[in-house]
Protein backbone atom coordinates (compact mmCIF):
# COMPACT_ATOMS: atom_id res chain seq x y z
CA UNK A 1 0.00 0.00 0.00
CA UNK A 2 1.17 3.72 -0.65
CA UNK A 3 1.77 6.13 2.15
CA UNK A 4 3.33 5.23 5.83
CA UNK A 5 4.62 1.53 5.84
CA UNK A 6 6.57 -0.36 8.00
CA UNK A 7 10.53 0.26 7.71
CA UNK A 8 13.33 -2.84 7.42
CA UNK A 9 16.66 -2.81 6.77
CA UNK A 10 16.96 -0.32 3.88
CA UNK A 11 16.50 -1.81 0.52
CA UNK A 12 18.65 1.22 -0.97
CA UNK A 13 22.37 0.82 -1.59
CA UNK A 14 24.62 4.30 -1.96
CA UNK A 15 27.40 3.63 0.35
CA UNK A 16 29.19 0.74 -1.85
CA UNK A 17 28.86 -0.83 -5.14
CA UNK A 18 26.02 -2.48 -5.41
CA UNK A 19 25.58 -5.91 -5.66
CA UNK A 20 24.58 -8.13 -8.27
CA UNK A 21 21.26 -8.66 -7.35
CA UNK A 22 20.18 -4.61 -7.23
CA UNK A 23 22.26 -3.96 -10.27
CA UNK A 24 19.63 -2.19 -12.50
CA UNK A 25 20.01 -0.57 -16.28
CA UNK A 26 23.29 -0.83 -18.23
CA UNK A 27 21.81 -3.58 -20.73
CA UNK A 28 23.42 -1.37 -23.28
CA UNK A 29 26.81 -1.58 -22.05
CA UNK A 30 26.61 -5.14 -20.92
CA UNK A 31 25.20 -6.03 -24.33
CA UNK A 32 28.11 -3.88 -26.05
CA UNK A 33 30.85 -6.24 -24.10
CA UNK A 34 28.85 -9.21 -24.73
CA UNK A 35 28.51 -8.75 -28.71
CA UNK A 36 32.69 -7.88 -28.68
CA UNK A 37 33.43 -10.84 -26.71
CA UNK A 38 31.56 -13.34 -28.90
CA UNK A 39 33.65 -12.47 -31.78
CA UNK A 40 37.21 -11.52 -30.26
CA UNK A 41 39.34 -11.85 -26.75
CA UNK A 42 41.34 -8.97 -27.66
CA UNK A 43 39.68 -6.38 -25.89
CA UNK A 44 41.25 -2.77 -24.55
CA UNK A 45 38.24 -1.34 -22.75
CA UNK A 46 37.88 2.02 -20.22
CA UNK A 47 34.85 3.23 -18.24
CA UNK A 48 34.43 6.85 -17.93
CA UNK A 49 31.80 8.59 -15.63
CA UNK A 50 32.59 10.92 -12.34
CA UNK A 51 32.04 9.13 -8.96
CA UNK A 52 28.95 7.10 -7.65
CA UNK A 53 27.74 6.55 -11.57
CA UNK A 54 28.34 2.90 -11.30
CA UNK A 55 31.67 2.10 -12.25
CA UNK A 56 32.64 -0.71 -10.03
CA UNK A 57 29.33 -2.00 -10.14
CA UNK A 58 29.27 -2.74 -13.73
CA UNK A 59 32.88 -3.65 -14.04
CA UNK A 60 31.94 -6.60 -11.61
CA UNK A 61 29.03 -7.19 -13.94
CA UNK A 62 31.80 -7.50 -16.80
CA UNK A 63 33.72 -9.68 -14.36
CA UNK A 64 30.95 -12.24 -13.79
CA UNK A 65 30.65 -12.51 -17.39
CA UNK A 66 33.86 -13.23 -18.29
CA UNK A 67 34.36 -15.94 -15.27
CA UNK A 68 32.11 -18.39 -17.11
CA UNK A 69 34.15 -18.42 -20.38
CA UNK A 70 36.26 -21.46 -19.83
CA UNK A 71 38.82 -19.70 -21.93
CA UNK A 72 39.36 -16.26 -20.14
CA UNK A 73 41.30 -15.76 -16.88
CA UNK A 74 39.66 -12.62 -15.51
CA UNK A 75 41.61 -11.03 -12.53
CA UNK A 76 40.02 -7.90 -10.68
CA UNK A 77 42.34 -5.55 -9.19
CA UNK A 78 40.55 -2.86 -6.90
CA UNK A 79 43.86 -0.21 -6.38
CA UNK A 80 41.79 1.32 -3.46
CA UNK A 81 42.33 -1.81 -1.62
CA UNK A 82 45.29 -4.01 -3.38
CA UNK A 83 49.02 -2.24 -1.74
CA UNK A 84 50.97 -5.08 -4.01
CA UNK A 85 48.91 -5.24 -7.62
CA UNK A 86 51.71 -7.17 -9.43
CA UNK A 87 52.04 -9.65 -6.57
CA UNK A 88 48.06 -10.03 -6.33
CA UNK A 89 48.17 -10.66 -9.98
CA UNK A 90 50.67 -13.16 -9.71
CA UNK A 91 49.03 -14.70 -6.17
CA UNK A 92 46.04 -15.22 -8.71
CA UNK A 93 47.30 -16.87 -11.82
CA UNK A 94 48.63 -19.37 -9.09
CA UNK A 95 45.27 -20.03 -8.20
CA UNK A 96 44.74 -20.84 -12.18
CA UNK A 97 47.77 -22.99 -12.12
CA UNK A 98 50.39 -20.56 -13.74
CA UNK A 99 52.89 -20.31 -11.36
CA UNK A 100 55.29 -17.25 -12.07
CA UNK A 101 56.44 -16.46 -8.29
CA UNK A 102 59.93 -17.08 -9.29
CA UNK A 103 60.30 -14.46 -11.69
CA UNK A 104 58.11 -11.82 -9.57
CA UNK A 105 60.82 -12.72 -6.80
CA UNK A 106 63.56 -12.02 -9.14
CA UNK A 107 61.82 -8.85 -10.94
CA UNK A 108 61.98 -7.46 -6.77
CA UNK A 109 65.35 -8.38 -6.42
CA UNK A 110 66.46 -6.19 -9.68
CA UNK A 111 65.89 -8.45 -12.39
CA UNK A 112 63.58 -7.63 -15.56
CA UNK A 113 59.66 -7.86 -15.26
CA UNK A 114 58.97 -8.38 -18.80
CA UNK A 115 60.06 -12.22 -18.24
CA UNK A 116 57.45 -12.57 -16.18
CA UNK A 117 55.18 -11.33 -18.78
CA UNK A 118 56.91 -13.08 -21.45
CA UNK A 119 57.00 -16.21 -19.42
CA UNK A 120 52.51 -15.83 -18.90
CA UNK A 121 51.82 -15.65 -22.42
CA UNK A 122 53.66 -18.31 -23.31
CA UNK A 123 51.79 -20.47 -20.85
CA UNK A 124 48.50 -18.63 -22.04
CA UNK A 125 49.10 -19.40 -25.61
CA UNK A 126 49.87 -23.28 -25.02
CA UNK A 127 46.82 -23.67 -22.99
CA UNK A 128 45.11 -21.65 -25.26
CA UNK A 129 43.88 -19.07 -22.54
CA UNK A 130 43.70 -15.45 -22.44
CA UNK A 131 43.79 -12.84 -19.62
CA UNK A 132 41.45 -10.35 -19.02
CA UNK A 133 42.98 -7.82 -15.68
CA UNK A 134 40.15 -5.42 -14.59
CA UNK A 135 42.01 -2.55 -13.19
CA UNK A 136 40.13 -0.35 -10.74
CA UNK A 137 40.86 2.54 -10.02
CA UNK A 138 43.73 2.46 -13.26
CA UNK A 139 44.89 6.10 -12.06
CA UNK A 140 46.72 4.81 -9.11
CA UNK A 141 48.69 1.69 -10.95
CA UNK A 142 52.18 3.68 -11.06
CA UNK A 143 52.69 4.74 -8.09
CA UNK A 144 51.41 1.38 -6.80
CA UNK A 145 53.96 -0.32 -8.65
CA UNK A 146 56.64 2.08 -7.61
CA UNK A 147 55.83 0.82 -4.02
CA UNK A 148 55.90 -2.34 -4.02
CA UNK A 149 59.77 -2.17 -5.29
CA UNK A 150 59.25 -2.60 -9.21
CA UNK A 151 60.03 0.62 -11.66
CA UNK A 152 61.04 2.46 -8.59
CA UNK A 153 62.60 5.93 -10.78
CA UNK A 154 60.30 5.18 -13.37
CA UNK A 155 57.77 7.82 -14.47
CA UNK A 156 54.09 7.18 -15.22
CA UNK A 157 54.16 7.40 -18.47
CA UNK A 158 56.76 4.33 -18.77
CA UNK A 159 55.21 2.02 -16.17
CA UNK A 160 51.77 2.31 -18.45
CA UNK A 161 53.77 2.22 -21.89
CA UNK A 162 54.98 -1.44 -20.09
CA UNK A 163 51.83 -2.41 -19.40
CA UNK A 164 50.91 -1.92 -22.98
CA UNK A 165 53.88 -3.39 -24.67
CA UNK A 166 52.91 -6.30 -22.87
CA UNK A 167 49.62 -6.05 -23.86
CA UNK A 168 50.31 -5.76 -27.91
CA UNK A 169 50.24 -8.55 -29.53
CA UNK A 170 49.67 -10.72 -26.61
CA UNK A 171 47.04 -13.02 -24.93
CA UNK A 172 46.12 -10.11 -22.17
CA UNK A 173 43.05 -7.47 -21.94
CA UNK A 174 42.87 -4.77 -20.24
CA UNK A 175 39.23 -3.49 -18.76
CA UNK A 176 39.66 -0.07 -16.58
CA UNK A 177 37.97 2.64 -14.76
CA UNK A 178 38.87 5.29 -12.01
CA UNK A 179 36.52 7.67 -10.24
CA UNK A 180 39.13 10.21 -10.83
CA UNK A 181 38.53 11.15 -14.94
CA UNK A 182 41.40 13.48 -15.46
CA UNK A 183 44.53 11.13 -14.32
CA UNK A 184 42.37 8.38 -16.02
CA UNK A 185 42.45 9.51 -19.38
CA UNK A 186 45.92 10.67 -19.08
CA UNK A 187 46.84 7.10 -18.49
CA UNK A 188 44.81 6.50 -21.36
CA UNK A 189 46.98 8.78 -23.77
CA UNK A 190 49.59 6.57 -23.79
CA UNK A 191 47.77 4.06 -25.35
CA UNK A 192 47.44 6.36 -28.65
CA UNK A 193 43.33 5.92 -28.86
CA UNK A 194 43.74 2.21 -28.85
CA UNK A 195 41.23 2.07 -25.79
CA UNK A 196 37.60 2.28 -26.88
CA UNK A 197 35.43 3.79 -24.21
CA UNK A 198 32.28 3.75 -22.56
CA UNK A 199 31.04 7.29 -21.16
CA UNK A 200 28.20 6.18 -18.26
CA UNK A 201 25.29 8.52 -18.02
CA UNK A 202 22.29 8.75 -16.23
CA UNK A 203 19.14 6.38 -16.68
CA UNK A 204 16.69 6.27 -19.12
CA UNK A 205 12.87 7.14 -17.55
CA UNK A 206 11.70 3.53 -17.53
CA UNK A 207 14.63 2.53 -16.24
CA UNK A 208 15.07 4.65 -13.06
CA UNK A 209 11.44 4.68 -12.24
CA UNK A 210 11.35 0.38 -12.32
CA UNK A 211 14.46 0.48 -10.38
CA UNK A 212 12.71 2.84 -7.78
CA UNK A 213 9.54 0.66 -7.52
CA UNK A 214 11.62 -2.63 -7.52
CA UNK A 215 13.90 -1.39 -4.69
CA UNK A 216 10.44 0.25 -2.16
CA UNK A 217 8.76 -3.20 -3.07
CA UNK A 218 12.08 -5.34 -1.38
CA UNK A 219 11.39 -2.82 1.60
CA UNK A 220 8.22 -4.22 1.85
CA UNK A 221 5.92 -1.24 0.50
CA UNK A 222 4.44 0.02 -3.35
CA UNK A 223 5.21 3.23 -4.84
CA UNK A 224 2.90 4.98 -7.48
CA UNK A 225 4.50 5.52 -11.02
CA UNK A 226 3.68 9.09 -10.06
CA UNK A 227 6.09 9.41 -7.32
CA UNK A 228 8.73 7.01 -9.12
CA UNK A 229 8.81 9.47 -11.76
CA UNK A 230 9.06 12.40 -9.52
CA UNK A 231 12.17 10.80 -7.39
CA UNK A 232 13.27 9.63 -10.82
CA UNK A 233 13.18 13.52 -12.15
CA UNK A 234 14.36 14.87 -9.07
CA UNK A 235 17.58 12.87 -9.17
CA UNK A 236 18.41 13.62 -12.88
CA UNK A 237 18.06 10.05 -13.36
CA UNK A 238 21.57 9.36 -11.78
CA UNK A 239 21.71 5.66 -10.16
CA UNK A 240 23.17 7.39 -7.01
CA UNK A 241 21.18 9.90 -6.59
CA UNK A 242 18.37 7.71 -6.78
CA UNK A 243 19.36 5.78 -4.38
CA UNK A 244 20.38 8.15 -2.07
CA UNK A 245 16.95 10.02 -2.23
CA UNK A 246 15.14 6.50 -1.62
CA UNK A 247 16.48 5.48 1.26
CA UNK A 248 16.01 9.21 2.97
CA UNK A 249 12.28 8.33 1.86
CA UNK A 250 12.53 4.93 3.00
CA UNK A 251 13.87 5.60 6.95
CA UNK A 252 11.34 8.49 6.93
CA UNK A 253 9.17 5.57 7.17
CA UNK A 254 6.18 7.52 4.18
CA UNK A 255 6.01 7.79 0.73
CA UNK A 256 4.35 11.39 0.13
CA UNK A 257 5.00 14.35 -1.17
CA UNK A 258 6.61 15.84 2.14
CA UNK A 259 8.97 13.33 2.24
CA UNK A 260 9.79 13.40 -1.64
CA UNK A 261 10.72 17.12 -1.09
CA UNK A 262 12.47 16.53 2.06
CA UNK A 263 14.75 13.67 0.46
CA UNK A 264 15.29 16.17 -2.46
CA UNK A 265 16.46 18.94 0.15
CA UNK A 266 18.98 16.16 1.85
CA UNK A 267 20.11 15.64 -1.68
CA UNK A 268 20.72 19.20 -2.92
CA UNK A 269 22.53 19.90 0.03
CA UNK A 270 24.69 16.79 -0.33
CA UNK A 271 25.93 18.14 -3.85
CA UNK A 272 25.89 21.83 -3.84
CA UNK A 273 29.25 21.96 -2.35
CA UNK A 274 30.48 19.37 -4.82
CA UNK A 275 28.67 21.41 -7.51
CA UNK A 276 30.60 24.50 -6.14
CA UNK A 277 33.70 22.94 -6.62
CA UNK A 278 33.11 21.49 -10.12
CA UNK A 279 32.41 25.37 -10.84
CA UNK A 280 35.34 27.18 -9.01
CA UNK A 281 37.39 24.88 -11.09
CA UNK A 282 35.57 25.90 -14.59
CA UNK A 283 36.15 29.23 -13.76
CA UNK A 284 39.80 29.29 -12.80
CA UNK A 285 40.21 27.64 -16.44
CA UNK A 286 39.04 30.48 -17.95
CA UNK A 287 35.46 32.24 -18.88
CA UNK A 288 36.04 31.02 -22.35
CA UNK A 289 34.98 27.58 -20.60
CA UNK A 290 32.22 29.50 -19.08
CA UNK A 291 30.57 30.92 -22.40
CA UNK A 292 31.74 27.84 -24.17
CA UNK A 293 29.44 25.71 -21.60
CA UNK A 294 26.78 28.74 -22.17
CA UNK A 295 26.55 28.36 -25.92
CA UNK A 296 26.31 24.30 -25.14
CA UNK A 297 23.18 24.85 -22.52
CA UNK A 298 21.40 27.41 -24.82
CA UNK A 299 22.36 24.79 -27.76
CA UNK A 300 23.41 27.73 -30.18
CA UNK A 301 26.57 26.81 -33.09
CA UNK A 302 30.10 26.26 -31.44
CA UNK A 303 33.38 27.56 -32.90
CA UNK A 304 36.60 25.56 -32.86
CA UNK A 305 37.53 26.98 -29.86
CA UNK A 306 34.60 26.29 -27.70
CA UNK A 307 34.95 22.68 -29.02
CA UNK A 308 38.56 22.55 -27.85
CA UNK A 309 37.43 23.89 -24.47
CA UNK A 310 34.30 21.62 -24.17
CA UNK A 311 36.92 18.43 -25.31
CA UNK A 312 38.66 19.45 -21.67
CA UNK A 313 35.54 19.23 -20.03
CA UNK A 314 35.21 15.87 -21.15
CA UNK A 315 38.55 15.10 -19.53
CA UNK A 316 37.58 16.57 -16.49
CA UNK A 317 34.27 14.32 -16.46
CA UNK A 318 32.19 16.72 -16.76
CA UNK A 319 30.79 16.45 -20.60
CA UNK A 320 30.66 13.10 -22.29
CA UNK A 321 30.47 13.13 -26.02
CA UNK A 322 27.40 12.31 -27.72
CA UNK A 323 27.55 11.94 -31.54
CA UNK A 324 28.76 15.38 -32.66
CA UNK A 325 27.35 17.32 -29.83
CA UNK A 326 28.12 17.47 -26.09
CA UNK A 327 26.58 16.26 -23.41
CA UNK A 328 26.79 17.13 -19.35
CA UNK A 329 27.57 13.37 -17.34
CA UNK A 330 24.95 14.90 -14.45
CA UNK A 331 21.56 16.41 -15.40
CA UNK A 332 21.41 18.05 -11.77
CA UNK A 333 24.87 19.88 -12.49
CA UNK A 334 23.36 20.91 -15.99
CA UNK A 335 20.80 23.00 -14.00
CA UNK A 336 22.48 24.11 -11.41
CA UNK A 337 24.98 25.39 -14.36
CA UNK A 338 22.05 27.09 -16.59
CA UNK A 339 20.84 28.74 -13.13
CA UNK A 340 24.12 30.13 -12.52
CA UNK A 341 24.87 31.12 -16.24
CA UNK A 342 21.40 33.03 -15.94
CA UNK A 343 22.60 35.26 -13.15
CA UNK A 344 20.30 33.02 -10.78
CA UNK A 345 20.40 31.77 -7.21
CA UNK A 346 21.78 27.85 -7.52
CA UNK A 347 18.38 26.37 -5.58
CA UNK A 348 16.31 23.16 -5.51
CA UNK A 349 15.72 22.16 -8.67
CA UNK A 350 13.06 19.40 -9.46
CA UNK A 351 11.25 20.03 -12.67
CA UNK A 352 13.42 19.38 -15.97
CA UNK A 353 13.41 21.88 -18.83
CA UNK A 354 14.11 25.42 -19.04
CA UNK A 355 15.25 26.96 -16.14
CA UNK A 356 11.96 29.16 -15.76
CA UNK A 357 9.80 26.49 -16.05
CA UNK A 358 11.94 25.09 -12.75
CA UNK A 359 11.49 27.93 -11.00
CA UNK A 360 7.46 27.56 -11.29
CA UNK A 361 7.75 24.09 -11.18
CA UNK A 362 9.69 24.31 -7.75
CA UNK A 363 7.32 27.03 -6.66
CA UNK A 364 4.67 24.35 -7.25
CA UNK A 365 6.37 21.82 -5.66
CA UNK A 366 7.09 23.83 -2.45
CA UNK A 367 3.28 24.64 -2.32
CA UNK A 368 2.81 20.94 -1.99
CA UNK A 369 1.26 20.78 -5.84
CA UNK A 370 2.68 18.40 -8.82
CA UNK A 371 3.78 19.33 -11.47
CA UNK A 372 3.66 18.27 -14.92
CA UNK A 373 4.89 18.70 -18.61
CA UNK A 374 2.07 19.55 -21.12
CA UNK A 375 3.02 17.37 -23.39
CA UNK A 376 -0.56 17.80 -24.95
CA UNK A 377 -1.47 21.11 -25.43
CA UNK A 378 0.42 22.03 -28.45
CA UNK A 379 2.69 24.43 -26.88
CA UNK A 380 -0.28 26.76 -25.33
CA UNK A 381 1.04 25.40 -21.50
CA UNK A 382 4.70 25.03 -20.49
CA UNK A 383 3.13 22.95 -17.09
CA UNK A 384 -0.15 20.97 -16.17
CA UNK A 385 -0.83 21.06 -12.21
CA UNK A 386 -3.69 20.17 -10.71
CA UNK A 387 -4.59 22.31 -7.57
CA UNK A 388 -7.93 22.37 -5.01
CA UNK A 389 -9.47 19.84 -7.97
CA UNK A 390 -8.67 22.34 -10.59
CA UNK A 391 -6.82 21.80 -14.15
CA UNK A 392 -4.73 24.42 -14.56
CA UNK A 393 -2.24 24.73 -17.74
CA UNK A 394 0.40 27.59 -17.20
CA UNK A 395 2.56 29.32 -20.10
CA UNK A 396 5.51 30.35 -18.71
CA UNK A 397 7.56 33.36 -20.26
CA UNK A 398 10.73 35.04 -18.75
CA UNK A 399 11.64 38.47 -18.97
CA UNK A 400 14.47 40.72 -17.65
CA UNK A 401 12.75 44.16 -17.86
CA UNK A 402 9.98 43.23 -16.08
CA UNK A 403 7.31 43.58 -19.10
CA UNK A 404 6.26 40.82 -21.86
CA UNK A 405 4.00 41.57 -24.85
CA UNK A 406 1.26 38.13 -25.83
CA UNK A 407 0.34 38.25 -28.99
CA UNK A 408 -3.43 38.13 -30.57
CA UNK A 409 -1.96 34.33 -32.18
CA UNK A 410 -0.51 33.40 -28.94
CA UNK A 411 -3.63 34.40 -26.34
CA UNK A 412 -5.84 32.62 -29.04
CA UNK A 413 -3.90 29.41 -28.75
CA UNK A 414 -3.84 29.73 -24.95
CA UNK A 415 -7.49 29.95 -24.71
CA UNK A 416 -8.58 27.45 -27.60
CA UNK A 417 -6.48 24.81 -25.97
CA UNK A 418 -7.77 25.90 -22.20
CA UNK A 419 -11.13 25.69 -23.57
CA UNK A 420 -10.61 22.28 -25.43
CA UNK A 421 -8.87 20.54 -22.62
CA UNK A 422 -10.93 22.11 -19.73
CA UNK A 423 -7.79 23.71 -17.87
CA UNK A 424 -7.90 27.39 -16.36
CA UNK A 425 -5.34 29.30 -18.19
CA UNK A 426 -2.67 30.93 -16.07
CA UNK A 427 0.21 33.28 -17.55
CA UNK A 428 3.80 32.53 -15.28
CA UNK A 429 5.77 35.46 -15.77
CA UNK A 430 9.01 34.85 -15.11
CA UNK A 431 12.12 37.72 -13.78
CA UNK A 432 13.02 39.18 -10.70
CA UNK A 433 10.19 37.80 -9.34
CA UNK A 434 7.44 35.25 -10.12
CA UNK A 435 4.01 36.61 -10.96
CA UNK A 436 0.77 35.07 -12.21
CA UNK A 437 -1.94 36.01 -14.24
CA UNK A 438 -5.31 34.97 -15.10
CA UNK A 439 -6.88 37.72 -17.63
CA UNK A 440 -5.19 36.15 -20.66
CA UNK A 441 -5.76 38.44 -23.91
CA UNK A 442 -2.99 40.50 -26.31
CA UNK A 443 -1.86 42.77 -24.43
CA UNK A 444 1.02 44.11 -22.41
CA UNK A 445 1.95 42.52 -18.66
CA UNK A 446 3.79 43.91 -16.68
CA UNK A 447 5.31 41.57 -13.98
CA UNK A 448 4.87 43.90 -10.66
CA UNK A 449 1.04 43.77 -11.30
CA UNK A 450 0.08 40.28 -11.39
CA UNK A 451 -0.21 38.41 -8.40
CA UNK A 452 1.81 36.28 -5.82
CA UNK A 453 -0.17 33.25 -5.21
CA UNK A 454 -1.23 30.79 -8.05
CA UNK A 455 -4.39 30.38 -5.88
CA UNK A 456 -5.36 33.83 -6.33
CA UNK A 457 -4.68 33.82 -9.64
CA UNK A 458 -7.67 31.17 -9.90
CA UNK A 459 -9.97 32.34 -7.62
CA UNK A 460 -9.63 35.47 -9.81
CA UNK A 461 -9.76 33.62 -12.79
CA UNK A 462 -13.40 31.62 -11.44
CA UNK A 463 -14.62 34.76 -10.62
Amino acid sequence: MYGVFSVRESPFVFEDAVPKEKFFDREEEIEFFVRNLRVKRKMLLCIVAPLKYGKSSLMMRYFEILRNREDIIPIYVNLNEVKRPLRFIVEKLYDFGIDLRNYYEEALRGGELFKLFDALNSILEKDDRWLFILFDEFHLLPELVRNEGIFKNMSDDIIYTFFRGFAEGRRISYIVCGSAVEPLMRALDVWGGRFQIIYLGPFGEEDAIYMIKKLFAEGGTEISDEYAKIIAESAGYHPFYIQYMGHQIYVMGEINRRTIRSAKRRLYEFLSPIFLSYLEKIRRMGREYIEAIARLINDEPLSVEDRIALANLVRMGILRPRNARFDFVDPLFRRYMEQVINNLEPSEVIVDGHWAERIVGNYLLRRGFLPYYSHDSRGAFDIYVRIEDIDVGIQVRYTSSGVIYLSDEDSRNILLEAKKMKWVPILAIVGKKLRFFSEIRARKYIIDEGYTDIVQAIEAFER
